[in-house]
């Protein structure tokens, strides 16, 4: 019987099917990575938002960077999950960008939403910290996904030589 390319069945759909599964194996990193990044940032951003009545930035004083700080990881973390199953730079860096992307974004809507709830309008200053968030947010996914490619990049390089 004839595949849909003309060759027989077991010539080159194996090659196919061998693609699309490392295909699902690397978009199931990426959502694996958005969720690791969803799981710290959203309830650590909550928390941040919702402390003592008011968010932590508007009160003043640095007690913000300690869940600054803790985002940053959760960006980092995803980033590198992403980019740990591309062995090319770009690639990693792609992926990394993307689960940055929609964890901000995400963020980004809760804030809203929090804020339509309570009847809060949005101020300027308002979005100036989050286009800083943003540019902070997509920086630090970017060289977690760099750091998971170079990771992966070694570890096969590590099987490579066990294997000789």
């Amino acid at each position: 019987m004839l595949g849909q390319n003309g060759a027989m069945h077991g010539e080159s759909d194996s090659g196919e099917e061998a693609r699309r599964a490392l295909q699902i194996r690397e978009w199931g990193a990426c959502i694996f990575g958005l969720l690791v990044s969803l799981v710290v940032v959203g309830p650590t951003f909550l928390s941040e938002e919702t402390w003592h009545g008011a968010p932590l930035i508007d009160r003043g004083g640095a007690l913000w960077v300690i869940p600054a700080v803790v985002m940053a990881i959760g960006f980092y973390a995803g980033g590198m999950i992403a980019g740990y199953s591309q062995t090319r730079i770009r690639g990693a860096l792609l992926r990394a960008l993307l689960v940055a992307a929609l964890t901000i974004s995400l963020a980004f809507a809760g804030d809203l939403a929090r804020r339509f709830a309570l009847g809060e309008g949005v101020q300027l200053r308002i979005l100036e910290y989050w286009v800083g968030a943003v540019f902070a947010a997509v920086l630090v996914g970017g060289l977690g996904g760099v750091s998971g490619s170079y990771l992966a990049r070694k570890a096969w390089t590590r099987r490579q030589l066990r294997l000789r």
